[in-house]
């Protein structure tokens, strides 16, 4: 059972916790500010990046001064014995082409990481690169759009967990070997997707890890 920690903690006693909870991927969500490779879950409100941002239902203020940590920061706190799984947070496609190409330049230990997004083309070049693949599913229209598809050449799906029936992991499961569930917070749930079938869970609850994991 792949367990990938969501909202990776910014220090490495954090990491070793949820490590120690049966963590096998943190996942990290990495975008560009000036041209750098950083870490951080808020977006641009209105696209306008250095204003205010927005993280589901918290908002920011970003002054020049705020730095967001680099990923080869958060990188170094991680285990060593532990991949880092990079979900890809940039809009644009220009900002989006930069960053994939700013991954494959600056990452060069290719097997500690796996990279996730939506967008097929950026998955394609990174793959091309060197890196694992996820295709992210957020909502029906991603999953229709997947199935139509065929088979893919990612080693995995990250699929919203409240898209999944047993229907659902089993067509999956015919075009990718790997389905991850995210973000699976009750136990309950874990266990039930667990059952029909699903290959990982993404949850921010190390009790999670420990009642569902190996």
């Amino acid at each position: 059972m792949l367990l990938v920690a969501h909202r990776t903690p910014l220090t490495s006693s954090g990491c070793a916790r949820l490590a120690a909870a049966g963590a096998t991927l943190f996942e990290v969500d990495v975008q560009l500010s000036h041209g750098s490779l950083v870490v951080s879950h808020f977006m641009p409100l209105l696209g306008l990046p250095g204003w205010l941002e927005y993280d589901n239902r918290r908002l920011r203020w970003t002054p020049r001064a705020r730095r967001d940590p680099s990923l080869h920061e958060v990188s170094e706190v991680v285990p060593g014995d532990r991949e880092i799984l990079l979900d890809l947070k940039e809009r644009s496609a220009v900002r989006r082409l930069e960053l994939t190409r700013r991954i494959a330049a600056e990452l060069l230990d290719r097997p500690r990481y796996r990279v996730s997004g939506g967008t097929a083309r950026d998955l394609d070049e990174l793959r091309g690169a060197g890196f694992r693949t996820w295709r992210t599913i957020g909502s029906r229209r991603d999953l229709d759009v997947v199935l139509a598809e065929g088979p893919l050449r990612d080693e995995a799906v990250s699929v919203r967990h409240a898209l999944l029936t047993r229907s659902t992991v089993e067509r999956l499961h015919s075009i990718v070997p790997t389905i991850v569930a995210w973000t699976v917070n009750d136990l309950t749930r874990a266990r039930t997707l667990v059952a029909l079938g699903v290959d990982g869970l993404t949850t921010d609850d190390s009790s999670v890890m420990i009642r569902v994991g190996p």
